[in-house]
């Protein structure tokens, strides 16, 4: 039920605001005040349903907003600061009526206008009295108010509150003052138009371009910042996602590097700020989602000539500040769909913002093996395709993105469930190891992601969202199953010696007859995952139609499956035949980056480089079934700054399958030595004794680093 603000409002003209009783407004539920038989008064129906005490709250419309004043004789609220997008002009106030606040008042105090038919407006104590302020923050909030009342007329307020707002724009500025003093709105009022750094049509171009390639991989953008009529609207309320859109959109033009430069530039501003506390809202958080999943290298000081996980570690801190900014604002309670807090188009976004957050949460969490951010309310509470309208086809023939949507749900799902069962911690996978408990979750975790691909499977999408469901569902059982591999190794060494020698002559006597294993199902699975994996990757997708703007994972997901592949290679379970095929694979599948590469900087270049030098072989080494695809492998894989030597296949091969700057540090060979990644782990587990005054034997955490990643 509304009921009336007292405010200073022309002839009959009443401005209304929503009221609830505090328990409604505390579930931000719906507050039912008319079904007791006086309209507008508690208590409300859900208070008499649950026999509670029905206290009706006061205001909090607006927030710490100053709104323009329209009528001369109305005081605005001045304790409340302008909206991110515009500033309030402050005219003389009136006559001014003040609702007293109460020591337990917990929303903003706000400033009443006189009534013109009753000089005076009424205080209701009733809807305060028995509020408290539930933590710091709302105490704080109350008391900014009331000093703010007492100390600042309107005309300073305003003035200290421009200066900060061009105090926050020193980052691209340069000498033409003139640009920014003036009066602009919409696109040109966009910094990096304002600064000249760009012009309205070339960012307009690199939306568009956003919009045809990177879109449809993460769709969080609403579709109506793809209108051309839109633009100035996105500019003046959108400045984090438009920002990361042109960023993204920038980062291949290698023809016009500066766009890039400023780009990102302003981002790394804007992220600073976020980080610093600044108010933001759903957009910063869908941009940095983005980020994450694109990771532009004018985001990064310095860019290696050999790709070594820094992708990784930028994405795994942009999901960190995404979620926690999300907590802040609200965003999980989005999980939940019976108390929408906003209409339904503002609320359908924020529930695909904080969905999109869970996702990334878990994929990147994954990605390195690392514990996820996120251990609050999820989006799996039985969220499907029509909770995400801004996902459903506009017009017959269009993409359905929501059911796509629905399967990466699912299937993260099931990333999430196999990290937190398998790979939970290093004691306790250690544990699951030696005591052989794991086949039992492995296979459970088999048959969950086979339905999955029964259900999802036959998705009528386009080839390259296809492309992206296959790639995920191999490599989440490579995943599942590279655990029972590891195990192996484990149970393996267990009784062996601490010879470094002893320990790969007994790897490779076990990994000979892998069919005699116990776990020999789950250790082929593996190998066959990552093998379809690399399949998929050369053979169905185009790379520089696709390939070129997937999100960076799946790049990362075939570099850790042929990184896998060269693991299990050293353990010498390949015959000759195999492991010829496999080299030849490898080899396309460095090509392939090439191709989607756009210069020698980017991911695909830096990291085809390193598969290169981790594979590069003796020609004695090389059996195929045709010499055609032995010349290739050969032509392909061979180091062109290098002796003519080869690695050494050490079971152990001083680098975790996972650990992407730790294969930078083999190949290159600055591998820590003493160590916590090689043989020597093995050989002295107390790096404090000698050997001489205890026995050596393997202590099973020693096969696990510091940082709890399986070092297989």
């Amino acid at each position: 039920m509304e009921s009336p603000l007292v405010a200073s409002q022309p002839s009959d003209t009443v401005k209304r605001v929503s009221r609830a009783c505090l328990h409604c407004r505390q579930r931000k539920s719906r507050c039912d005040l008319d079904s007791n038989g006086n309209p507008g008064k508690p208590p409300c129906q859900r208070c008499v349903r649950e026999h509670r005490e029905c206290v009706l709250g006061g205001s909090n419309r607006g927030g710490r907003r100053i709104r323009k004043n329209k009528i001369k004789n109305f005081t605005p609220a001045i304790n409340q600061s302008p909206t991110k997008d515009s500033e309030a002009t402050l005219s003389p106030s009136g006559s001014e009526a003040r609702r007293a606040p109460s020591a337990s008042y917990s929303g903003p105090v706000v400033f009443l206008p006189p009534n013109p038919s009753a000089g005076t407006a009424p205080v209701e104590d009733d809807a305060t009295i028995d509020s408290v302020p539930r933590n710091p923050s709302d105490a704080w909030q109350c008391l900014t108010g009331i000093a703010t009342q007492s100390t600042a007329p309107p005309e300073q307020v305003h003035v200290r509150q421009k200066s900060g707002s061009f105090s926050a724009h020193s980052g691209l500025r340069n000498s033409i003052v003139s640009d920014f003093n003036a009066p602009s709105t919409g696109i040109r009022a966009y910094r990096l138009v304002q600064s000249r750094a760009l012009d309205p049509t070339t960012v307009w171009q690199l939306v568009t371009r956003y919009a045809d390639n990177f879109h449809p991989y993460l769709p969080l953008v609403p579709r109506k910042y793809f209108e051309r009529s839109a633009l100035d609207e996105f500019a003046a309320n959108e400045k984090y996602l438009l920002t990361a859109i042109v960023t993204i959109a920038s980062k291949d033009l290698l023809e016009r590097p500066e766009i890039h430069e400023c780009c990102s530039k302003y981002m790394l501003e804007l992220i600073s700020g976020i980080s610093a506390g600044a108010d933001c809202d759903v957009d910063a958080i869908e941009a940095l989602l983005l980020l994450a999943e694109w990771e532009p290298h004018g985001l990064r000081s310095r860019i290696e000539r050999v790709g070594r996980g820094e992708e990784d570690r930028a994405a795994w801190m942009h999901v960190g500040l995404a979620l926690r900014s999300g907590y802040f604002i609200g965003l999980d309670r989005t999980s939940f769909r019976g108390d929408p807090c906003g209409d339904q188009v503002t609320e359908a976004r924020r529930r695909l913002a904080w969905a999109s957050c869970y996702v990334s949460d878990r994929l990147i969490s994954v990605r390195i093996g690392r514990a996820f951010w996120s251990r609050g309310p999820g989006p799996m509470t039985g969220l499907v395709s029509q909770d995400f309208p801004s996902l459903q086809p506009a017009k017959e023939g269009d993409e359905d993105y929501s059911k796509i949507f629905q399967a990466i749900l699912d299937l993260t799902q099931l990333y999430g469930n196999v990290h937190e069962v398998l790979y939970s911690g290093m004691r306790t996978s250690n544990q699951m190891m030696l005591m052989g408990d794991y086949v039992k979750y492995v296979d459970d975790f088999r048959l969950a992601i086979l339905r999955w691909k029964s259900l999802w499977g036959p998705l009528d999408c386009s080839p390259a969202m296809r492309a992206t469901l296959q790639l995920s569902y191999e490599y989440l059982r490579l995943y599942t199953t590279a655990f029972a591999f590891q195990a192996a190794i484990s149970q393996s060494l267990a009784s062996t010696k601490t010879d470094a020698i002893s320990h790969r002559d007994q790897l490779r006597s076990t990994f000979k007859n892998v069919a005699s294993m116990q776990d020999s199902r789950f250790i082929y699975e593996s190998v066959d995952a990552a093998k379809a994996y690399l399949t998929i990757l050369v053979d169905s997708v185009d790379p520089e139609r696709h390939l070129h703007f997937m999100p960076l994972r799946f790049y990362l997901y075939g570099i850790y499956s042929a990184v896998f592949l060269y693991k299990a290679r050293s353990f010498g379970m390949m015959l000759p035949s195999e492991e010829a095929k496999v080299q030849g694979l490898v080899a396309r599948t460095t090509e392939v980056l090439k191709q989607a590469s756009a210069g020698p900087d980017d991911i695909g270049s830096r990291y085809s480089r390193l598969l290169e030098l981790l594979w590069k072989a003796k020609p004695s080494t090389m059996v195929a079934e045709t010499p055609q695809s032995a010349e290739f492998a050969m032509q392909t894989l061979s180091n062109p700054v290098a002796d003519s030597s080869y690695m050494d296949f050490s079971p152990a091969n001083d680098f975790s399958w996972l650990d992407l700057e730790a294969v930078g540090d083999y190949v290159s060979g600055d591998q820590i030595s003493g160590g916590l990644l090689g043989l020597d782990t093995f050989q002295n587990p107390d790096p404090y004794q000698s050997g001489q005054d205890r026995p050596q034997t393997w202590q099973p955490s020693t096969w696990l680093d510091m940082n709890s990643n399986l070092l297989f």
